[in-house]
């Protein structure tokens, strides 16, 4: 009996000699972790001191998206043997200058992709899809107060590779060309700074220029907005919103050349000259800059969409311009942030 008592107490003892010894060992996980804390405090701290310093900041983010999809004999389609492939490349970068009086912001951004549909493999029916960009913008501003800087703007948008019409379904060749169509947009007026990551534009002294030249510039208001930082973490957004607000319509008219004998007339009032374009940009960084990345541009110009459908239009009489279309591309793939 002796014997069992002395063992009872023995393991009792060892039970709360081992707890004693997991409690201290969590209360050392526990300061360590704080003093980690207060590192990692320490840490965020600097890195926005270094963010916030004054001079030049470079960045950006290189997208490449790759799409494939086949089917075969797959007769819950009304197309059981099509097949798609899709490539999209995007960048995404900056180049801006801060310092105490003035600064200058900086953008580029390129999208391109290419999507080859065959509706019946069979037949060997295709069709070619290419959505393609190129956006430059500089803006300089003289700082009046820590919030409102008197500015002034470039903007540059363009076509990469040149449209053809009449191209047939299988051709597959492609001319780098500019301004295909473009637009390029000066202005000035103040931008103001609420906080440190959002940049509002008002311009109202503008002059913007369309091509081809059969499309109509005008003079007219500029506005817009640029929104960059790290909305959780691990994912960052980027947002450039811009608009064109005309003050007249020019001669009130375009004649487009469908081809050496045709014309074709689309009469425009100021009111249909507004245009916007409104592009976004989310990643991710998993591993050394590695990351998703994700493209959204979203636009509305009525000149670009009407000489659009016109251009690539057998029978333009046909074509109806009653609307205005939201254009739009997207690109999702692998990303590299630098």
């Amino acid at each position: 009996m002796k014997h069992l008592l002395l063992s009872l107490l023995m393991v009792f003892g060892i039970s709360i000699l081992s707890a004693q010894t997991v409690e201290e060992l969590k209360s050392m996980v526990s300061d360590k972790q704080a003093k980690l804390d207060a590192l990692q405090g320490d840490i965020d701290a600097l890195t926005k001191q270094i963010d916030e310093f004054p001079g030049w900041k470079v960045g950006g983010v290189g997208t490449l998206g790759f799409d494939l999809l086949s089917n075969n004999n797959w007769f819950a389609l009304g197309t059981p043997n099509s097949s798609n492939s899709a490539l999209g490349v995007g960048l995404t970068g900056f180049a801006n200058l801060d310092q105490d009086k003035y600064f200058w912001r900086n953008g580029l951004l390129i999208n391109l992709s290419r999507a080859v549909t065959k509706v019946d493999k069979g037949l060997e029916d295709q069709t070619v899809a290419l959505t393609n960009g190129l956006d430059l913008s500089s803006l300089f501003g003289y700082k009046l107060t820590d919030k409102w800087a008197l500015s002034a703007e470039g903007k540059w948008t363009s076509s990469l590779v040149e449209f053809v019409p009449g191209a047939t379904v299988l051709d597959d060749k492609y001319s780098f060309a500019l301004n295909t169509p473009g637009v390029a947009t000066l202005s000035a007026g103040l931008t103001w700074t609420p906080i440190a990551d959002l940049v509002v534009l008002i311009h109202p002294i503008g002059y913007q220029k369309n091509w081809p030249g059969d499309l109509i510039s005008s003079l007219g208001a500029k506005i817009g907005a640029a929104y960059a930082a790290e909305i959780i973490p691990g994912v960052s957004w980027t947002s450039n919103l811009s608009a064109f607000i005309p003050y007249t319509n020019g001669d009130g008219f375009v004649e487009h050349a469908i081809d050496d004998n045709t014309n074709f007339r689309t009469d425009y009032e100021t009111a249909d000259l507004v245009n916007w374009e409104w592009i976004n940009g989310f990643s991710t960084n998993i591993w050394q800059g590695i990351g998703l990345s994700f493209n959204l541009g979203l636009k509305g110009n009525r000149q670009q969409a009407d000489s659009g459908r016109l251009l690539g239009s057998d029978n333009p009489g046909s074509v109806d311009l009653s609307d205005n279309p939201l254009q739009s591309f997207y690109t999702l793939g692998l990303g590299y942030t630098f």
